[in-house]
């Protein structure tokens, strides 16, 4: 999983703990089993196996889709307060990966086979999680499944279940890209505005500048002395504006 170690591992610890007194508590009722295999079939055809992955059980179902639907709508508002103040878009990914290790109730490490198993599941509907990366590329097996009493449940993570970006709330970003377009256009116009307004501001200010430069040191036969060249140099370095500007004010 993404992020620290430690602190995945922790979380990951805390969702087993509460897993097992879940599991416990049922024992005195029939229980299933869930098992597959991990791997993705590549475009160029090559199999990756899932070897040395960890498989997590989350439940129940409800509450792991309940939990992404609310994190998936505080997203839609963060996305567009971001993009009110110009920010960088908020961290969905992270968000939604601590809040399920809380859901965790087993895991199941794939070994060298790549293969995983939950024996003493009780009844009820879960979903299985897995990631991955290959190269640089991150992969999400997600999968809903229903385990009934003394069931065994075979269910393997492949590319049918690979869903990455379907997990992270895609839908959200989709269903803002015209509030979230609208939004960057209307900062986009602000700011040239704003940029507008300083660049006029400056060459009026040099203008300005310019003309009482030449007043205070006006001479009735016309000749600029060297005390008029210093006085607007002065303006040009404290209202610096475009050679092509200060061409056509010729002050």
């Amino acid at each position: 999983m993404r992020g620290s170690t430690t602190k995945t591992a922790a979380l990951v610890a805390c969702g087993i703990v509460c897993g097992i007194i879940l599991l416990t508590g049922c024992q005195h009722g029939a229980t299933g089993s869930i098992n597959g295999d991990v791997f993705l079939l590549m475009q160029n055809g090559d199999v990756k196996r899932g070897a040395g992955n960890t498989v997590l059980l989350l439940g129940p179902a409800d509450s792991v889709l309940a939990m992404r639907g609310r994190i998936c709508a505080a997203y839609g508002q963060q996305l567009v307060a971001s993009a009110r103040q110009g920010g960088n878009p908020p961290d969905v990914v992270g968000q939604l990966d601590t809040a399920l290790l809380r859901l965790t109730v087993a895991s199941s490490k794939t070994g060298i086979n790549a293969h995983y198993h939950f024996d003493r599941v009780p009844a009820g509907k879960y979903i299985l999680w897995a990631e991955t990366m290959i190269g640089d590329n991150n992969y999400t097996w997600w999968a809903p499944v229903l385990v009934t009493d003394g069931d065994s449940v075979s269910k393997d993570l492949d590319n049918s279940t690979e869903a990455h970006v379907a997990v992270y709330c895609p839908q959200v970003k989709d269903s803002l890209a015209p509030v979230l377009a609208r939004i960057v256009d209307s900062l986009a116009r602000v700011r040239d505005s704003v940029a507008n307004f300083a660049t006029r501001q400056r060459r009026e200010n040099w203008l300005r500048c310019m003309i009482q430069a030449r007043a205070s040191l006006n001479r009735a036969d016309g000749v600029v002395e060297g005390d008029i060249v210093d006085r607007q140099r002065e303006c040009c370095s404290k209202f610096p504006v475009d050679p092509a500007s200060a061409n056509r004010q010729n002050p």
